[in-house]
């Protein structure tokens, strides 16, 4: 029969060999684990502050959006159904790249699946399934647009 241990009960067993003191062995491995939940936590947390941050910024100093288009409507929003078959879209850069720069994605095409979550637990699925065919082929023409123009 095999028995299979985990990382602690493994590195217990090494230790076992040069130190044995089981209560120095236990210090040990609590240590190691500390260190590396703290350095973890705190990876963790930089990268949340610096990809977060730079999508805020760009979101909240962005002055224009990306849209599907729609002759008839008074709206001036960055998002909203079109009843042009097939629908226009008009694709803006974003103008300030940090976001970009770090995720190889447009803070646009994230703003897109927010409202389709957004959508799905307000609506219901078929609604979303709609936005989602809309707000797929408006992601992917800003994300060409944002190669484009590196």
């Amino acid at each position: 029969m095999e028995v299979k241990i985990n990382s602690r009960e493994q590195l217990h067993l090494y230790l076992k060999v040069y130190i044995h003191e089981p209560y120095i062995r236990k210090k040990i491995i609590d240590e190691k684990e500390r260190i590396e939940n703290y350095d973890t936590m705190r990876y963790h947390i930089d990268r949340w502050n610096h990809i977060i941050g730079a999508f805020h910024y760009t979101k909240d100093n962005q002055s224009s959006y990306s849209l599907v288009y729609d002759q008839s409507s008074t709206r001036h929003s960055h998002i909203f159904f079109s009843t042009i078959k097939p629908p226009e879209y008009i694709i803006v850069n974003d103008y300030i790249k940090d976001f970009y720069n770090i995720t190889n994605t447009s803070y646009q095409s994230w703003e897109l699946l927010f409202e389709l979550i957004k959508t799905y637990y307000i609506y219901g699925k078929d609604k979303a399934h709609d936005d989602d065919i809309l707000y797929s082929k408006l992601s992917h023409k800003i994300h060409l647009q944002m190669i484009n123009n590196k």
